[in-house]
């Protein structure tokens, strides 16, 4: 056990160390000011070198005109975005086709078939969930010819039959 006279002279030694602390913080306070302050009187004694601003650019002003918007043309461009909307998709060259390779109702036995897909890498391999089936897709190609040959690569190694469609963004673009 500690008697009385060892506990005042730690009380005095943490006194001590806080007058001690505070001692330095104060020269500190003092001290650190006196030593960043910069040397003013160089720059006094060197003078300051001001220089004037060059005039700003003068400038024409033009007279702005209302903007007019032909009523028409904007009609007609806006019935021929319709007409692209709601027509075909592609026709000739501008066509392009996916491959449908399967509808299952058994999601495990569709991402089977992504997956021997996906190894062939023939294209993007995606699937739309419908309301009864989960439908599997392949492609887009760009021309008949392509979706051709990707059926019978499809055929020949996975014995699936493909059916070519013709590729809407609008319905099968929603990745």
């Amino acid at each position: 056990m500690k008697s009385s006279t060892e506990k005042t002279v730690a009380s005095h030694r943490r006194k001590h160390q806080w007058i001690g602390a505070a001692t330095l913080v104060a020269l500190a306070a003092l001290v650190m000011p006196w030593l960043l302050t910069p040397h003013f009187s160089l720059i006094v004694d060197e003078g300051a070198r001001l220089t004037r601003l060059p005039d700003p650019p003068k400038t024409e002003s033009k007279s702005f005109q209302a903007l007019v918007i032909d009523e028409e043309a904007l009609k007609k461009s806006s019935e021929e975005l319709d007409a692209l909307l709601i027509g075909p998709t592609g026709s000739g060259k501008t066509a392009s086709f996916i491959l449908q390779v399967g509808a299952f109702k058994d999601e495990k036995n569709a991402a089977v078939v992504i997956e021997k897909l996906n190894d062939l890498n023939l294209a993007r391999v995606y699937q739309r969930s419908g309301s009864q089936f989960i439908k599997v897709y392949l492609g887009p190609f760009l021309n008949r010819s392509e979706a051709e040959k990707a059926i019978q690569i499809i055929k020949d190694r996975l014995s699936l039959k493909p059916r070519i469609k013709q590729y809407d963004v609008r319905e099968d673009g929603k990745l």
